[in-house]
């Protein structure tokens, strides 16, 4: 009889302490999933960031891809935090030879048209965003464009 109640026992202990290992995995594992994820079920939900700033960046004339024709535009890139300038500022050289190369790959006929004008946007504001660790350039706004 007293065999069968320190079994019983031991079957117990033993079971209690694979519930609490089984917790403390579980726990663990969230906390790995939050962190690699970088999100928590308590953390507060991102908003996302709009336009509040712009950054004119200096003229830029270039030949387009025809031969034929040139383009003389200025941009203003928009983003959403003031301490951002900083960083544009500081990869400015980087930004304008992203657009030029975006601008001089294409011919009259792929940017003339209004309606390829956001197409051209956005493809800008991607290539620029992929010189910084986060998606700082909310905008692309063309202040000046002129074909020749």
């Amino acid at each position: 009889m007293k065999v069968a109640q320190e079994n019983s026992g031991k079957t117990r202990k033993t079971s209690l302490l694979a519930v609490v290992i089984l917790i403390m995995v579980l726990i663990v594992a969230f906390f790995a999933f939050s962190f690699y994820t970088k999100t928590f079920i308590f953390a507060e939900e991102s908003k996302p960031i709009t336009t509040e700033f712009t950054y004119p960046m200096e003229e830029i004339t270039i030949n387009l891809k025809d031969g034929e024709h040139y383009l003389k535009t200025k941009i203003a890139l928009g983003y959403g935090l003031e301490k951002d300038q900083e960083v544009i500022k500081s990869k400015e050289i980087q930004l304008r030879d992203g657009i030029i190369r975006i601008l001089r790959s294409k011919s009259m006929e792929e940017i003339m048209p209004v309606e390829k004008t956001d197409a051209l946007k956005k493809e800008i504001k991607r290539q620029l965003n992929q010189c910084f660790d986060k998606e700082i350039i909310t905008d692309v706004y063309i202040t000046e464009f002129l074909i020749q």
